[in-house]
Order: structure tokens, then C-alpha cells, then sequence
């Protein structure tokens, strides 16, 4: 094994999933080609949250970023000798929400991991890690391989038309489920919302950002570069499997810029994606960036 794994691949795809499954096979006193045995000491430790040499890193409640204190505190645990004969695994969920302090943190560990030590990031946005974490990593991308299977775990979760809804949401199983939830339903229809009222110009900048104001910077600029990037595929004839209403929103903002400047808007996102813009107020970050968009069309 590596000593350090990067899983990446779009939202929903099922990389912490994936993350857990194989934390779970490493620690596990009996393991098979299958995983973990699930009865073992170590797997019910795992199962009661109590394991020793098992950690699980994440952004805190009302944080969008993973603070360098959390990553100091893995760090000195990673160099500890693992209580048991098996790894020492720490998993670090949406690793790119690391600001710059937490990923330098975290780089003499990658450059001298411990005896034992397996550390798996996992990443909507490997890209906005930085590529000193990325080169020491072993990169595996989590793609749909067999939409037959995803097909029959959804139909088995209660969805009716698993194949339709997989390809509504572009091949991620798990964000099948999330649709499914309200509240995430109503956050993306208010996030589309607000997008096209900004580019078909049906209200001011300032009630737009006032309508986002409660909502987090990251899922803001995660759903905007989303739509940018289907818009610039709808222009150049490529159709992308998506939800009614999001073809319907890509529609109505598709004419309203050229390609190069859709372009310009989508490297703006990720330049932000990118910087620690996600630990400022979503109202700051989108007040210039919806100001800039505006002066475009209107341009």
C-alpha cells in the first residue's frame, strides 16, 4: 500500500464511501478480497467509533475549511505506533477545504509518513490542492464503471426510475439520493435561481447576494462553476446528463455571453474555488464577482 491515497471524482460519485470501505478492509483483523469481515474486535471497534488507530478528519460544524489545529492534532497522532498489527489509517474528507496554513501543515507528514501510516484525502477539487500534497499522493479516480450495478443499488434504495435518475444527475449515484432530499432540492433550486436572474439580468446584484447571504461560500461557487461548465458544453453542442431544471437554467443563460466569456467566468470560479475564499462571507466574495459578471454583459 501507498502511504498516501488521493480519491477524487465529482460530488456524489461515492468517494467517502469508497474512503471508508477501505479504511475499514485495512483495520480489519480478518480481511478478504471482499473487505472487511465486519465481525472481528477491530471491526466492531470501527463500528463503535472507538477504533485506535482510526481517524476520520472533516470540516467542523459551520466551518467551510479544515483548520490547521485539526490537521496539527492528526499529525502527532499519525507519528504514534499503531496499538494493534494492522495500519494506522486517517482519512481526511474533502481535503481541498484544507486552507494553506492546514496543507503546509500536513506536507513533512506526506514527505515522512510513519511505519504503517496510510492517509487517504479525498476531493471534489483535487485541483485546488496544493501540488506539492498532490505529487506525494497516489491519485485513483472514482468513476462510474458499471451503470448497470449503480442502476440496481438505487432501484434498491426506493428509487423508482434508477437509469433516469442517474443520468439526471450525471452518472453520481449519491447525488440521486441527496435529490431526493428537500432541503438539498431547495438549496440548488434558489442557487439556480439566483445564477440566472444574474445573467438574464431580472434582479440587482445587491437582492441577489442578499438572497445568498446564509448560504456557504463553497456550495455557492461549486453550483455556479457547475452551470458554467454545462453552459460552455451546450455551446459547443455537448449535452451533459442533468436534471430538468438545470437544462432548463442553461437554456436560458446559454446566448446571453460568448464562449470565451463563459470561459473567463468559469476560470473566476475556480480561481476563488481555489483561494481561501471559502472562509470569508459568501456576500463579500459574491459581490465583486457578480459586479464583475454584470459589467461583462452589459460590455
Amino acid at each position: 500500500m501507498p502511504h498516501a491515497l488521493l480519491l477524487a471524482g465529482v460530488q456524489g460519485m461515492g468517494k467517502r464511501e469508497f474512503a471508508l470501505f477501505a479504511a475499514a478492509a485495512l483495520l480489519c483483523e480478518q480481511p478478504s478480497i471482499k473487505g472487511a469481515c465486519g465481525n472481528c474486535g477491530a471491526c466492531n471497534q470501527l463500528a463503535a467509533d472507538a477504533h485506535a488507530d482510526y481517524r476520520y478528519i472533516a470540516t467542523e460544524e459551520g466551518s467551510e475549511v479544515i483548520k490547521v489545529d485539526a490537521i496539527r492534532q492528526l499529525v502527532d497522532w499519525l507519528h504514534l505506533t499503531a496499538n494493534g498489527k494492522s495500519y494506522r489509517v486517517a482519512i481526511i474528507n474533502d481535503a481541498d477545504a484544507m486552507n494553506r496554513n492546514s496543507a503546509n501543515g500536513l506536507l513533512k507528514t506526506l514527505e515522512e509518513p510513519g511505519d504503517g501510516t496510510i492517509l487517504i484525502l479525498v476531493s471534489n477539487k483535487p485541483g485546488s490542492l496544493p501540488a506539492t500534497i498532490r505529487s506525494r499522493c497516489q491519485k485513483i479516480n472514482i468513476t462510474n464503471q458499471d451503470a448497470a450495478a449503480a442502476i440496481s443499488w438505487l432501484e434498491g434504495q426506493g428509487i423508482a426510475d434508477g437509469a433516469s435518475a442517474l443520468h439526471a444527475a450525471g452518472g453520481a449515484p449519491y447525488r440521486v439520493i441527496w435529490q431526493q432530499e428537500g432541503e438539498w432540492s431547495e438549496e440548488q433550486r434558489l442557487l439556480t435561481k439566483a445564477w440566472v436572474d444574474l445573467i438574464c439580468h431580472r434582479a440587482s446584484v445587491g437582492k441577489i447576494v442578499d438572497s445568498l447571504k446564509d448560504y456557504p461560500t463553497s456550495r455557492c461557487l461549486a453550483q455556479f462553476s457547475q452551470l458554467t461548465a454545462m453552459t460552455t458544453a451546450q455551446q459547443q453542442g455537448r449535452q451533459s446528463g442533468a436534471d430538468p431544471a438545470t437544462v432548463e437554467a442553461v437554456s436560458a443563460t446559454v446566448d446571453c455571453l460568448q464562449s470565451e466569456q463563459w470561459f473567463t467566468i468559469y476560470d473566476r470560479l475556480q480561481q476563488l474555488t481555489r483561494s481561501d475564499s471559502a472562509s470569508f462571507k459568501t456576500q463579500a466574495v459574491l459581490e465583486g464577482l457578480f459586479a464583475d459578471i454584470r459589467l461583462m454583459i452589459q460590455g
